[in-house]
């Protein structure tokens, strides 16, 4: 009984440890109350060229189906393609393993499909990995870029692929550090004090 009890309070463990979050100090965005009540408000900045290398190549519908998919599963998450009066500000980018991006605070890992640096407001790398440890990242989040390998192979359900991997950055980018590939709304509720279940969100 007690070796059956001990491995159920390891399990439990293991579960909890599989999703976590940026932790604040203070406000877990720019500008945002945690508990408030009201949306969180992300400017999205799509700056990966749309359909200027090819068709196939164009992040943007993807971006938007993820926006949308998760602007659909909570009231608490207002996107918008400015960043004025944003709390946080995300900026989508594209790149080559050949042309990797200039990482602040962050380790580049050539091969990943893509990633997010999330920053807060003296620019501080504050989620890991691919950061070297955070030192001094307050917790509240000001600016996140999602960059997007354009080494993803051709086929029938890259569409779907490209989806799901701007689903799990996104999450990245709003504070998440570990989570799984699909929406993680109630992990977010947590950080930002949103309510959640049957009646919340």
């Amino acid at each position: 009984m007690g070796a059956l009890l001990a491995l159920s309070i390891a399990v439990l463990v293991a579960a909890a440890g599989c999703i976590a979050s940026i932790a604040a100090q203070g406000d877990p965005a720019s500008g945002y109350v945690r508990g408030s009540g009201a949306p969180l408000r992300v400017a999205v900045i799509d700056e990966t060229g749309g359909d200027s290398y090819g068709p196939s190549a164009d992040w943007s519908p993807a971006l938007q189906w993820s926006l949308a998919t998760y602007a659909a599963a909570t009231p608490y998450l207002q996107f918008q393609d400015s960043a004025t009066g944003a709390n946080i500000v995300v900026r989508v980018r594209r790149y080559r393993d050949s042309a990797p991006p200039v990482l602040p605070g962050y380790l580049f890992q050539p091969g990943d499909g893509g990633f997010a640096t999330v920053y807060d407001a003296a620019g501080t790398a504050c989620n890991f990995p691919p950061a070297t440890v955070p030192e001094g990242c307050t917790g509240e989040i000001t600016t996140a870029y999602i960059y997007l390998n354009d080494i993803i192979p051709p086929g029938a359900d890259i569409e779907a692929r490209r989806r799901n991997l701007i689903l799990h950055e996104l999450g990245h980018a709003l504070g998440l550090t570990r989570h799984s590939p699909d929406l993680d709304i109630a992990a977010l509720a947590q950080r930002y004090g949103w309510p959640y279940g049957p009646s919340g969100g």
